[in-house]
C-alpha cells in the first residue's frame, strides 16, 4: 500500500522546481523576474519586470530569499536545495566580490546616468 504514495510523492517531487535553475535566474535574470515567472508566481513576476527589479532592491532580496530556502513551489521546498545551497552562497559571494573589484557599480552608475 505504501508504493502508491511513494510513486505519487516522487512524481510529485519531481515535478517540483529546482533550486539550481531558480538561483541561476534569479542571479542572472532576477530583475526581470524570471526566478518568480519559473516559479510560477506571475503577478509578482511581472510588477519585478516592469519595475526593473524594484530598482535592483526587490532582485537583491528575491535573490537571498531564494539562497535561505525561502522561495517555495507549491508550498514545498524547492529540489535540489540541501544539495546547492553551499554553492550558491559560495558562487554568489565570489561573484559579489569581483563585480565589486572590477567597480561594475560605478559602469552601471555611468550607463544609468547616460540614459536618463
Amino acid at each position: 500500500m505504501n508504493r502508491p504514495n511513494s510513486d505519487n510523492e516522487a512524481e510529485h517531487n519531481h515535478a517540483n522546481r529546482s533550486f539550481f535553475v531558480t538561483w541561476l535566474l534569479s542571479l542572472l535574470l532576477g530583475f526581470l523576474g524570471a526566478d518568480r515567472l519559473y516559479t510560477g508566481r506571475f503577478l509578482t513576476g511581472g510588477l519585478k519586470l516592469v519595475s526593473l527589479g524594484g530598482l535592483g532592491l526587490w532582485w537583491v532580496i528575491d535573490l537571498v530569499i531564494v539562497m535561505a530556502g525561502g522561495l517555495r513551489y507549491d508550498n514545498r521546498p524547492l529540489r535540489g536545495y540541501d544539495s546547492w545551497k553551499e554553492v550558491a552562497w559560495i558562487a554568489t559571494g565570489f561573484l559579489l566580490i569581483i563585480g565589486y573589484s572590477l567597480q561594475l557599480d560605478e559602469l552601471v552608475q555611468a550607463l544609468l546616468t547616460r540614459l536618463f
